[in-house]
């Protein structure tokens, strides 16, 4: 068989796999087409219109956009949205890596550990937000009551005061995301090798020293994927803020989520909550391609 021959009988083999491969991904395809496609297209057809929940849609353009961005509300809401994301996302995946490296130190009581540290995953959001709704309130919650033992005063109002009642849904958000996280990261450094310890401590690195020079770098893409992930978790957030303040006191607490659904849901306006929705989509598309785009950039530099 001359060279010719044989390229073009590897080319047709080639073709004639690349067809089944197609062919077997086909249905996956026409799924995800029907999942998402679909409804992302609807919102977008939605966006542009107006609707109050029945009826057909009213096509309006791009007023509902211009609604949205000059809406006080809005930018209020993308405000707490960032603060709460941000400081929820820093919290978690501070306290998952310090979990994890504490899990992750060779002792027997590390799967122990793992364990106990994974228990508020299982939580209902709705349920963790109940308990701590009821553990912040003055006099009666158990936060204020360790407060008043130790003099600090036990008549802490904390979620119908607009300057602390989203860090205490950040604080609770830590405590309900942090197991999920924490699994991932020490799954991480479970698989770098014990020689590379072994040889730091050889040199003299300490443990702060072995974990920023050694650790860090060498889980930096599984640590990159959950700061992105928390992000776009944390900025998607509605359980918590919902069942805890319900956007209050004085929308101190409403998040964009919070701000779509009420827009919706409660004053019928599909269209402008379905802007929001577009809007705060491009947000994060943006915010992850940006995440990934700098973790990359420190790869490559490496």
């Amino acid at each position: 068989m001359t060279a010719v021959s044989r390229t073009v009988s590897g080319g047709a083999g080639m073709q004639v796999r690349v067809r089944l491969v197609l062919l077997a991904a086909l249905p996956a395809l026409l799924l995800l087409l029907v999942v998402f496609a679909y409804p992302i297209v609807q919102t977008v057809q939605l966006s542009l219109s107006e609707w109050r929940g029945f009826g057909p849609m009213e096509w309006t353009g791009l007023d509902n956009y211009a609604d949205v961005l000059s809406s006080d509300a809005f930018w209020d809401a993308l405000r707490n949205t960032v603060v709460f994301a941000l400081g929820a996302t820093i919290c978690i995946v501070a306290a998952a890596l310090l979990l994890a490296v504490a899990a992750t130190r060779g002792q027997r009581f590390d799967p122990a550990f793992r364990a106990i540290w994974f228990l508020p995953a299982i939580v209902p959001g709705t349920a963790a937000a109940v308990f701590w709704s009821i553990s912040v309130q003055p006099q009666s919650g158990v936060v204020n009551a360790v407060l008043g033992f130790l003099g600090l005063g036990n008549g802490h109002a904390w979620l119908a005061s607009p300057e602390t009642a989203l860090w205490v849904i950040v604080g609770v958000a830590a405590w309900t995301s942090t197991a999920f996280p924490f699994l991932l990261l020490a799954g991480a450094i479970d698989r770098v090798p014990a020689e590379v310890y072994e040889a730091a401590r050889i040199d003299g690195a300490g443990d702060a020293q072995q974990f920023w020079y050694f650790t860090i770098p060498l889980i930096r893409p599984v640590l990159t994927m959950v700061v992105a992930l928390q992000l776009i978790w944390n900025f998607n957030a509605f359980t918590l803020v919902w069942a805890m303040t319900k956007g209050g006191p004085a929308g101190s607490t409403t998040i964009l989520p919070v701000l779509l659904y009420q827009e919706g849901f409660k004053n019928g306006d599909f269209g402008t909550a379905a802007a929001m929705g577009v809007i705060s989509s491009a947000l994060l598309i943006a915010l992850g391609a940006v995440t990934l785009r700098g973790s990359a950039s420190r790869a490559a530099g490496e």
